[in-house]
């Protein structure tokens, strides 16, 4: 769920939030700068209690079932890239608890919940923050990152809770439509793009081969994901998806996806909600079963 500042502070339900964090939202913000200034107040405040393992209250404004917020912050990160000064938009994703997790058993998965579970398969992989994010961190310098459009497929990381995967601070990835996917798949070899289906269908049709699942349709069919699958960013995609043996469902809402722009201009189409390893996807199943099993229908 996406909320920006301004649409955040309009709909919240006061009552439900930590007496600390209503404290926080009720100062007064004053002039521009001052207002920025409060919309990073308020993300360290979500961030403080969530990593203590309090509830923020912030649960109550989110769409049922969801186990994450995210909150687009208005205020600009600054940073360096590629040797350059430069100021990125940003937003940060705090683990939620869902209604969903009260039939997640977090004994079998390190005492976490299914949000915390997402962000540490999204921001708490070194060799995918590594190898796939549109922006390189450098291991020595924090804040300092390199370009990696070649195999990036993922916005940039700026922060994360390691310690207890709660949040994440990530580069803000603007919302993409059908038509936009098109276009911003369009090449030399692919003058008219790709659909978002057409994406999905041959990503999925990778994932479910590597695991046995998948049988030949027509010939027409075949030889035309055969063509789609030489695109670019399915290249990139596969890559990531058959080093990790990640599964690819996820994808299939248009939704999760989004468009990173670099500071030089260029729009990239990257996976913005892409916490569904293995082991999130069987916590995710198990709670559904629990759920489906005592007749809940909430």
């Amino acid at each position: 769920m996406v909320r920006d500042f301004k649409s955040f502070l309009k709909y919240i339900i006061m009552e439900n939030l930590h007496p600390d964090l209503l404290d926080v939202i009720k100062q007064p913000s004053g002039d521009q700068s001052s207002s920025l200034k409060k919309q990073t107040l308020i993300t360290k405040k979500i961030q403080e209690l969530s990593k203590s393992g309090q509830k923020t209250g912030i649960e109550g404004n989110m769409p049922q079932g969801s186990s994450r917020a995210y909150l687009k912050h208005e205020e600009l990160h600054d940073t360096i890239i590629d040797d350059q000064p430069q100021k990125i938009k940003v937003g940060t994703k705090v683990a939620i608890t869902s209604n969903l997790d009260k039939y997640h058993n977090k004994t079998m998965h390190d005492g976490k919940g299914l949000g915390e579970l997402q962000n540490e398969a999204e921001a708490g992989d070194h060799y995918v923050n590594s190898r796939y994010r549109m922006l390189i961190e450098d291991s020595m310098q924090p804040n300092k990152f390199k370009t990696n459009k070649e195999n990036g497929i993922f916005p940039p990381l700026i922060k994360h809770d390691y310690e207890g995967h709660q949040w994440s601070q990530v580069g803000h990835a603007d919302d993409i439509n059908e038509a936009d996917f098109r276009k911003l798949t369009e090449t030399k070899k692919f003058p008219k793009g790709i659909s978002h289906r057409e994406f999905y269908t041959t990503l999925n049709r990778q994932y479910d081969r590597n695991n046995g699942k998948y049988w030949a349709g027509m010939p027409s069919t075949e030889s035309h994901m055969d063509h789609v699958e030489t695109h670019p960013l399915l290249e990139k995609f596969m890559d990531y998806h058959g080093n990790t043996g990640h599964p690819s469902r996820d994808l299939e809402q248009i939704q999760n996806m989004g468009v990173w722009t670099h500071p030089d201009g260029s729009k990239h189409i990257v996976a913005r909600d892409h916490g569904f390893s293995n082991e999130v996807a069987l916590a995710y199943q198990t709670a559904h079963k629990k759920k489906n099993y005592k007749g809940d229908i909430s």
